[in-house]
């Protein structure tokens, strides 16, 4: 939760997992208590339409919270497909194929662009996690935002636990211990 320290409201990209959760749970309103502004890139887009989601997405893009990222340099595309291999190759990936992490793999990359002034990103897949930190990238997911949360009185132990069993029964991949874990340790 190293992206959580900080008590000003951030600056961060935010890949769709961690978003998604937020949807599933109906905790928009913490997007808003802890973030100015989102950046999602492009071809997410079709992610949030695949989930479901394109409505709430859209929401937040026209209040503005959510800014989209439409266009990226040369330079940046190929940088994208190389984390996106880095990605398809981690040992925690169960999708070797490469173009279905080309949105993460952008957003990992502009989300360095130095003029957005990201303190972090918003990732919950363990491998695209995992591949930002060896970049030396802040990260941050959906278990942070509900931790930061927790620590600052909005929920209880069992609020919080409801709500990842929530993002879990409509399919996020939480295992219950984590669950319990981020509940015990994060409510109040």
């Amino acid at each position: 939760m190293a992206i959580f320290e900080s008590k000003d409201r951030l600056i961060v990209a935010a890949d769709t997992g961690p978003l998604l959760s937020v949807f599933q749970s109906n905790t928009t309103g913490l997007l808003r208590r802890y973030f100015s502004c989102i950046f999602i890139v492009q071809s997410q887009l079709a992610e949030f339409q695949k989930h479901g989601a394109a409505t709430e997405i859209q929401s937040l893009i026209d209040e503005g919270l959510v800014v989209v990222i439409k266009n990226l340099t040369d330079k940046e595309k190929s940088e994208a497909m190389e984390v996106a291999r880095r990605i398809a190759t981690e040992p925690s990936c169960r999708d070797p194929v490469v173009e279905n992490h080309l949105p993460e793999a952008e957003l990992i990359v502009v989300s360095q662009r130095i003029e957005l002034q990201c303190a972090g990103i918003l990732l919950d897949e363990r491998a695209a996690r995992s591949v930002a930190e060896n970049m030396g990238l802040n990260i941050g997911g959906f278990l942070g935002i509900l931790g930061r949360a927790g620590l600052d009185g909005l929920f209880t132990k069992d609020e919080i636990r409801r709500l990842l069993q929530t993002c879990q029964d409509l399919g996020t991949h939480y295992k219950s211990s984590l669950i319990e874990f981020v509940a015990q340790t994060y409510g109040r």
